[in-house]
């Protein structure tokens, strides 16, 4: 997971990818301002907040250092809000010797840790509803969605060590498609925040040769 700026060999997004970044970025707001949602933005406890926050961060790089180490990794390193080539990390996963054969599910498995950490919150929600779960809910809930608009549409350079433009690379899926993933797993587990209904749930299984984006219909 990274965030920043670097202003070597960087060109400027295209006007109608900012225009694109932003008109998701309303429907991204419009789809989270439920009344049971908004309250993950609450800063009245600013640190229940920020400890979700670190939480998200934590959970969602682990994911890829565990899967450098299944994929047989023989330097794998984890950093945390660090600097590197001009680019503010939050999270920085790094891995030497990593079969060629996970490098799909290495690259992806952030995202999945995001999403096991985002079902393991919405129970937690369902039970405590504090403002910590309410915040872990909106962090995991939204994770793909935003650093898939940040990678492909926000940035000029398309850096292969954002997780979407590497899942890109390594599996030949557009931006487009990567964003429609993306944005229908956002949509259905807000629906489950809101309605409270599990009977349709987004997925992101992987081991370390593969990886599958899906959704479960429960009865």
């Amino acid at each position: 997971m990274t965030l920043g700026s670097s202003s070597q060999n960087k060109k400027a997004p295209h006007p109608r990818q900012v225009i694109l970044a932003t008109a998701f970025f309303l429907w991204l707001v419009a789809v989270l301002s439920t009344p049971t949602v908004v309250h993950a933005l609450d800063l009245r406890d600013i640190f229940q907040v920020g400890a979700a926050f670190v939480s998200h961060v934590a959970i969602h790089e682990s994911g890829h250092y565990i899967l450098a180490h299944m994929g047989g990794a023989k330097d794998v390193q984890l950093n945390f809000f660090t600097l590197k080539g001009g680019n503010l990390y939050l999270g920085l996963s790094t891995a030497r010797g990593l079969d060629p054969a996970s490098s799909v599910s290495y690259k992806a498995a952030g995202e999945a840790a995001a999403s096991y950490l985002f079902d393991a919150a919405l129970e937690s929600y369902r039970t405590r509803p504090t403002t910590y779960n309410r915040s872990l809910l909106f962090f995991s809930g939204t994770d793909f969605l935003w650093y898939t608009l940040y990678a492909f549409y926000l940035t000029g350079d398309r850096n292969p060590s954002y997780d979407p433009v590497g899942i890109s690379q390594e599996t030949g899926l557009s931006a487009e498609a990567i964003l429609g993933i993306a944005a229908i797993q956002t949509t259905l587990n807000s629906y489950r925040i809101y309605s409270g209904n599990d009977g349709v749930m987004p997925y992101i299984d992987l081991d370390q040769e593969w990886v599958e984006f899906g959704i479960r219909f429960r009865l």
